[in-house]
């Protein structure tokens, strides 16, 4: 397991304690969690604070004697199961996978991330060495691991809302510092930057709105970054 340098905020641990985010936004933060072992504390103390505060809360309301009617009259009205439940033996779950192999070297997956990835991962060659596999998580946010070959960067753009990289292997740098294995990055539209990775990079990316191109003839290509993200958060669940 490797120390991060960059973590979330304690707001971003708390909205995530009380279900506040996305379940994009979820599922990158769990995978940092489960490689950072001091968010992984930060995240059980803040729970645990929002557990107490409820309870208090619970305990200020005015006492009142419990009414069972309307949850007798709920239970009641549902069908009645008869015999044994239906067991469909011919579907399997998908196995998960726990690794991705890039190059010379194989990465192991958080679990999380094993569990998003288990449907299959489908790799998209895009411009300046990027490799996109897209995963659907939710229907609010574009997910996606991303791969960028060394001596690779992305052209300078801004996001017209939030966007989480989680490092899983290699790093990356941009106008506001270095990243490395299991550091938790947040941009938002007030961010504007150029990834670059001498060494090579694998993360996965979670975007709540589409990012843009700022210079370049790389601006012809925001379009395509609307329509791609319009298609990620079409799948309805």
């Amino acid at each position: 397991m490797t120390s991060a340098n960059h973590h979330p905020s304690d707001e971003v641990l708390s909205d995530f304690a009380q279900g506040k985010l996305s379940t994009g936004m979820s599922v990158a933060l769990s995978a940092h969690i489960e490689l950072c072992q001091s968010c992984r504390q930060r995240s059980s103390e803040l729970e645990s604070r929002e557990i107490v505060a409820w309870l208090q809360a619970d305990q200020m309301q005015p006492s009142a004697s419990p009414d069972f009617s309307g949850m007798l009259d709920l239970i009641t009205s549902q069908p009645q199961m008869t015999g044994e439940a239906v067991v469909e033996p011919d579907r399997e779950p998908a196995p998960l996978v726990s690794e991705i192999h890039m190059l010379d070297h194989s990465i192991t997956l958080p679990r999380v991330l094993a569990k998003a990835a288990s449907n299959g991962l489908v790799w998209h060659k895009l411009a300046g060495g990027i490799n996109q596999a897209q995963v659907q998580i939710d229907n609010e946010t574009q997910c996606e691991f991303l791969y960028m070959t060394p001596g690779s960067q992305v052209p300078v753009h801004r996001h017209q809302g939030n966007e989480i990289t989680l490092v899983l292997d290699g790093g990356f740098e941009d106008e506001f510092g270095h990243y490395g294995p299991s550091d938790f990055v947040v941009r938002d539209r007030r961010d504007q930057h150029q990834p670059s990775t001498e060494e090579g990079c694998l993360c996965f990316a979670v975007l709540d709105s589409p990012l843009t191109f700022t210079s370049g003839l790389a601006r012809l290509f925001n379009p395509i970054n609307n329509y791609r993200f319009r298609r990620a958060t079409s799948q309805r669940y």
